[in-house]
């Protein structure tokens, strides 16, 4: 399938803030990679093929500059029977500071204005590869089968060769990786979704490992019964779709990822219904605000407000749209 310019930029667009809202930032390499790929002037296994080609000029970088230092080391023993200096040391760094010269190894990948560390080299190409496989899925799409194994998929397509576990579901109970559970401890615990508390560790608003397969059934069960949000005019249809959200968000099926992995299914769910979701005006802040007032506080309201501010028609010109904006694209 040929993409053309305004669908590469939509799915770098997207891509680019799915990672945001789940604190990825790709690096300066590969977003001049993505807006090559935009353009046109690179195809999309060149671009996704970017983080590699990073990696292998990290290696032989970081190659060198062992060898170098060796060298020197050696030359150092040989005339001031000192010991040799291995790379990566603090002392190493010091050296380099107090004699006011920089490594040759050093590369500007992760060198935002905003960062005040540079991140490290493997974590930069983690998030890289990450965006890279965010824009080839959006771009080249997934099996539509509905259920647990639809989010198995997009999870898989998203991290495989970028994390491990890739399309696995988690085996431990209900985490909170991407919350922060500070002052949760007097939230009433979710009975229904999370794991009974131990060491006066505040309740996970997760569901139990355990139950993961349960609850995708259920919930696919309910958006099935409502046909998937179909026929609902625009306040019915951001109403049910916060509480679906909710619902998927408190499943969370895996270890990591699962706010990216959901935000595209829910986008491509709310596209195949006439409607698009503009993320672009989401913040992570609002965003983790308007999730944690659901998981925490059972208060979908957040999600609702958000929902409405983001939501437009995917074709306002179409035909069938007779009673006007509210009236929504399935009527």
């Amino acid at each position: 399938m040929v993409m053309t310019p305004a669908e590469r930029a939509s799915a770098v667009a997207f891509s680019y803030k799915n990672c945001e809202l789940s604190s990825i930032v790709p690096s300066d390499a590969m977003v001049a990679a993505a807006n090559s790929y935009q353009r046109g002037t690179i195809d999309l296994s060149d671009f996704v093929g970017t983080p590699e080609k990073q990696a292998q000029r990290l290696r032989q970088e970081k190659s060198k500059s062992r060898n170098s230092e060796i060298f020197d080391a050696d030359e150092n023993e040989a005339s001031e029977k000192t010991s040799i200096k291995f790379a990566g040391t603090d002392n190493d760094n010091q050296d380099d500071q107090q004699n006011g010269t920089k490594k040759s190894n050093q590369t500007q990948l992760g060198n935002k204005k905003q960062d005040q560390v540079r991140k490290p080299d493997e974590t930069q190409l983690r998030d890289d590869r990450i965006f890279a496989r965010c824009v080839r899925i959006i771009d080249c799409g997934w099996p539509a089968y509905g259920g647990l194994d639809e989010l198995k998929i997009i999870h898989r397509g998203l991290f495989v060769g970028a994390m491990n576990r890739a399309g696995t579901l988690r085996s431990e109970g209900g985490t909170a990786t991407n919350h922060d559970m500070k002052n949760k401890a007097n939230q009433p615990n979710r009975t229904d979704r999370s794991d009974s508390p131990q060491n006066h560790q505040p309740p996970s608003p997760y569901f139990p490992a355990s139950l993961i397969e349960t609850g995708a059934a259920n919930i696919f069960s309910q958006l099935n019964e409502k046909d998937h949000l179909s026929r609902l005019d625009r306040a019915g249809f951001i109403h049910a779709l916060a509480g679906i959200y909710d619902e998927l968000n408190a499943l969370h099926p895996f270890n990591y990822g699962n706010g990216m992995v959901l935000r595209i299914f829910i986008s491509e769910l709310t596209h195949a219904l006439g409607w698009d979701l503009n993320w672009g005006t989401v913040t992570f802040e609002g965003y983790r605000d308007a999730t944690d007032l659901a998981l925490f506080e059972h208060d979908i309201s957040g999600l609702e407000r958000m929902f409405a501010s983001i939501i437009r028609l995917a074709n306002p010109t179409r035909i069938f749209l007779i009673s006007g904006w509210e009236q929504g694209p399935a009527h």
